[in-house]
Order: structure tokens, then C-alpha cells, then sequence
């Protein structure tokens, strides 16, 4: 695993003072903002690692569960349930 240098240090705790959306009492970024600051902080490491890395994490931390979705779902969800029953 890589080690983070002190600027890398710096702008994490800079970071940590901004302020965070939070969804259900969950601190929320996007995938592409955490993937880009992982590669800012770990350049030597290759970028579908740190996806991959991501990706694994959030499953740990989610269980599956998406803590959000994207608002297309929901219309989505919409137009089969006011389809009548077969």
C-alpha cells in the first residue's frame, strides 16, 4: 500500500473542514470525486486499482444496499408499477 506525503495529509484535513452532504446520516461523495482524490494521494498506484479498491469497499460498507439512486430509477420503478396486473 502506498503512504500518503504531508501535502497529501493537508489536503485531506482540508477536506475534512468543507462542508459534506450527508444522506440518512451518512457522509456521501461521488464515485468519480473519491476515485480522483485516492489517485491524487496514491498516484503511483493504477487507477483500476483504486477503483477496484473502491468498489470493494463500498460493498463491504453498503451490503448491497444502495444508499442512494439515481432519480431515472424511481421513474422507472413508476411506469411498471402503474402497469395493471396480469
Amino acid at each position: 500500500m502506498g503512504r500518503m506525503d504531508d501535502s497529501a495529509l493537508e489536503r485531506v484535513s482540508a477536506r475534512a473542514s468543507d462542508a459534506v452532504p450527508m444522506i440518512d446520516g451518512v457522509e456521501v461523495a461521488s464515485f468519480r470525486e473519491v476515485v480522483q482524490r485516492l489517485r491524487d494521494d496514491f498516484p503511483e498506484e493504477d487507477p483500476l486499482h483504486v477503483e477496484a479498491v473502491v468498489l470493494r469497499e463500498w460493498e463491504a460498507f453498503s451490503a448491497g444496499r444502495p444508499l442512494v439512486v439515481p432519480t431515472a430509477v424511481e421513474e422507472g420503478a413508476r411506469e411498471i408499477l402503474d402497469q395493471p396486473l396480469v
